[in-house]
């Protein structure tokens, strides 16, 4: 809880190509073929409704915090 509202903490990893260009399309970093593994964790807070304005009818979760734990190289 922060305050009177409710915080989830998420934690998800996915995979991404890292591959870094220049102006001219040369790669400088990483490769099409470089496949990273990347950690993240979110921290999600609901906001209500009445605090989201006019027109507003349900309560949103909204992201207050993002991290980056780590990268692994996968390939």
């Amino acid at each position: 809880m922060m305050g009177d509202s409710p915080i989830i903490i998420l934690a998800f990893q996915t995979q991404q190509v890292y591959c870094i260009r220049d102006k001219l399309g040369s790669i400088k970093e990483g490769g099409q073929d470089t496949i990273h593994t990347v950690y993240y964790a979110w921290a999600m807070q609901l906001v209500e409704a009445e605090e989201l304005g006019e027109g507003a009818i349900h309560p949103i979760w909204r992201l207050k915090e993002m991290q980056q734990l780590g990268v692994a190289a996968l390939i």
